[in-house]
This record gives structure tokens, C-alpha cells and sequence, in this order.
């Protein structure tokens, strides 16, 4: 009868959860933007959130910018994280086009110092109307300016560029030779890495400093990279069919 008497145990652990502050990136000054109640903080690494750039910077001026940020970093109780897409709100760029202005876009994919590929898509906005060949123009002038920054920078030092306006004021300047523009703006900004960015770091030919690397799940942003890699492997393919009906003409 005593042993009938005895109760069952659970053998089941049930791991507690905790509240992990999520700070921001060094350029912002490490400030807290949210929380996230885990049962471990290594569950919280790969994780995207998004930040009005108006909270990290406390400029009212800055509302029409949203910063990307990825956790990529456990520091005891908090989680640290790296910025990774850089956008004008939808609402400040249909403010910016006016009536009897022009809106010129492009589409870039271009490369940091380090080597990541970066998705740039930028906003001109010009005074008056303007012809096809100045739109052009505009378009070619504002790539090299970006080109030419971006491969003597990391992404982090290029978008802090873009949040006190330095890269965006020279260009307003260089592309006013070509035509006067009311907005000149990046309107997006993002890294094309798969899974986890790892933050970058520009290392001189002196130094010995290396990059960690860490897996994580792939992400549902990369959607651009996959369509340069299809257009690429369609290509080859049709200079293969060319070459087979040269070589049957021959015959």
C-alpha cells in the first residue's frame, strides 16, 4: 500500500523566460530600442526589426527614415545589432513629387569595401521637366557618386553618410551641373547577404583583425539577389543554342 501511496514526479523541465533589452548599433549610440521576452537569448540572433530613425537619432527632422537592424550579438542580458536597410517612408516620397516636376529613379547593385553586395534605389526629383538624355545623365552622375563612396566604406560608415545628409548634399551639388534638383535622395538602402550579416569590419593591410562568422536561417528579404542569379544562368544558356546552329550551317 505504501508504494501506491507515492505520487508521480514530472521529470518535464520548463526553462523560465526573461526580458532581453535590444540596443542599437554603435553609429545611434547603443540605445535601447524594445525588448523581447525569450527562454534564450540565442534564439533572438538573426532576427530583423525596424526602427524609425526619428527614435534613435531624436531629430524630428529625421521621421521619414526607417532603419533596419539585425541582431547579431548576445552581450550578457542584452542583445546587440547591426544596421541593415536603410528607407524613405512611402508618404515623404509621393510628398516630394509635385506637378511640373520629374521623378527619376534607378536600381543599383553595388559593393562595400568589404565586399557585400548593397541594393541601392535612388530619388531625383528635378525642378522643371526635363528630356529623356538629362534623366539619363542624372542617373549615370548619381551611380558614380554612390559607387565611389560605397567602395571606400563599410555599410554601417555609409549609412551613418546618408543620416547627416554629407553623401546626399555633395551629390545635390555635383548633379545641379547637369540640371537643378529639388530631392536628391537614396530611397532605399539593404544588404543582399543571405541569413545573418555579420557586422563589417575594414581592416587595414597592417592589422590582423578577423571577421566572425555566424549561421542563421535564411531571410525572406533577399528576394532581389535570387532574380540577378536567374538572369545570369538564363544568359549562358542561349549562347549555347547560337553556337549549335552556326555549327550546323557548317556542316
Amino acid at each position: 500500500m505504501a508504494k501506491k501511496d507515492k505520487k508521480k514526479v514530472s521529470k518535464i523541465k520548463i526553462k523560465k523566460k526573461a526580458w532581453h533589452k535590444v540596443i542599437s548599433p554603435k553609429i545611434f549610440g547603443n540605445k535601447d530600442v524594445g525588448e523581447s521576452y525569450l527562454q534564450s537569448p540565442e534564439k533572438a540572433i538573426g532576427r530583423k526589426l525596424v526602427s524609425n530613425l526619428k527614435d534613435l537619432t531624436g531629430n524630428i527632422k529625421d521621421q521619414n527614415v526607417m532603419i533596419g537592424m539585425q541582431i547579431n550579438k548576445i552581450d550578457g542580458s542584452t542583445l546587440r545589432t547591426i544596421v541593415v536597410s536603410y528607407q524613405l517612408t512611402p508618404a515623404y516620397v509621393k510628398r516630394a513629387v509635385r506637378k511640373g516636376t520629374t521623378k527619376v529613379e534607378d536600381f543599383y547593385i553595388l559593393k562595400t569595401k568589404g565586399g557585400k553586395k548593397v541594393i541601392v534605389k535612388t530619388l531625383v526629383v528635378t525642378i522643371n521637366k526635363v528630356q529623356q538624355s538629362v534623366r539619363t545623365a542624372l542617373r549615370k552622375e548619381f551611380q558614380t557618386i554612390l559607387q565611389t563612396e560605397l567602395e571606400k566604406t563599410d555599410f554601417a560608415t555609409f549609412v551613418s553618410l546618408l543620416v547627416n545628409r554629407k553623401i546626399l548634399n555633395e551629390a545635390k551639388r555635383r548633379l545641379k551641373k547637369i540640371f537643378p534638383a529639388k530631392e536628391v535622395s537614396v530611397r532605399v538602402l539593404k544588404l543582399m547577404d543571405k541569413g545573418l550579416v555579420v557586422e563589417e569590419i575594414v581592416v587595414d593591410d597592417k592589422s590582423s583583425e578577423q571577421k566572425e562568422e555566424i549561421k542563421a536561417e535564411p531571410k525572406a528579404e533577399v528576394k532581389p539577389e535570387t532574380k540577378v542569379e536567374e538572369t545570369e544562368a538564363k544568359e549562358p544558356k542561349t549562347e549555347v543554342k547560337e553556337t549549335e546552329n552556326t555549327e550546323k550551317k557548317e556542316e
